[in-house]
């Protein structure tokens, strides 16, 4: 017993005079759930999809979509892939994330530091508004229904703004066991937490909006057969890295989950546990 103790209380002198950051804080990695296919549905292969957004009849979905030249905001039929109405964005706009809270159709503009405001029915553009400051670009938008909107702009930061005025209320560092998890894209609010895509990567983070942490990923990868990757980007003028996972929107009414990607040919509803275990 008296050999045993001096080794004990060595290690705890050691712990006392050691410096913050060599102390080791073991954090469970997010866990990765998978995704079945429950339905498909067909997608413009050209709509180069930045946002999408469900109306709440699930029958019909607003999309935005990019490239400069090629930029839309659309409001399509689910079932059937066509597109109801189009709003073409002047050919030095490119679209980006786009949501609809608060009676008005919110859409994010990339490099050019403006949101245009959009009546939901019609999508014509009622008013433009400047981005605040700290938000580099516009990348995604989502809304809690509750009088914030979250956007984010290709970092690891998320920006939460009041829905009426477009001020900041605070910046949410966004984390995935302990560490930043960069390059956040279209957003969605579901059943209180936010859901993202992440630019260039086959899988979605479901995000806590209280502190920012990473509650889990989904996976997938699997939507795609090889044969439809080799074909993506044939649809529009873009490289086919670039015809990469995005777009993410849910119909709160039946609880379904849609997702697609850039002039993917399909949309894909989906079922996880990610969203039963949220």
């Amino acid at each position: 017993m008296s050999r045993a103790r001096p080794p004990a209380i060595v290690l705890f002198v050691v712990l006392l005079h050691a410096e913050p950051a060599q102390l080791c804080v073991v954090r469970a990695a997010p866990p990765t759930y998978s995704a079945i296919v429950v339905n498909s549905y067909p997608h413009d292969p050209g709509a180069f999809t930045q946002g999408l957004h469900m109306d709440p009849q699930g029958s019909t979905m607003v999309e935005s979509t990019g490239l400069y030249g090629e930029s839309t905001v659309r409001r399509v039929d689910l079932v059937s892939g066509r597109v109801i109405q189009s709003e073409r964005l002047p050919s030095s706009w490119f679209g980006e994330g786009l949501t609809v809270q608060a009676g008005r159709c919110i859409q994010l503009l990339w490099r050019e530091g403006l949101a245009l405001v959009r009546d939901p029915q019609t999508l014509k553009l009622r008013e433009t508004l400047p981005l605040p400051p700290g938000i580099a670009e516009g990348w995604g938008i989502t809304g809690d229904g509750r009088g914030s909107l979250f956007v984010s702009d290709g970092s690891s930061t998320l920006h939460e703004l009041d829905v009426h005025t477009f001020e900041v209320k605070r910046r949410l560092g966004v984390r995935a066991n302990g560490r930043e998890l960069p390059a956040l894209n279209d957003l969605q609010w579901v059943q209180g937490e936010i859901w993202a895509n992440l630019w260039h990567e086959e899988k979605l983070a479901v995000i806590q909006p209280s502190d920012g942490s990473v509650r889990c990923f989904v996976d997938l990868r699997q939507l795609l057969s090889p044969a439809e990757r080799r074909a993506l980007g044939g649809g529009c003028d873009v490289m086919r890295e670039e015809a990469v996972l995005n777009g993410i929107a849910f119909d709160e009414g039946a609880r379904r989950l849609f997702v697609t990607g850039k002039c993917w040919p399909t949309i894909f509803e989906i079922e996880t546990e990610a969203l039963l275990a949220g």
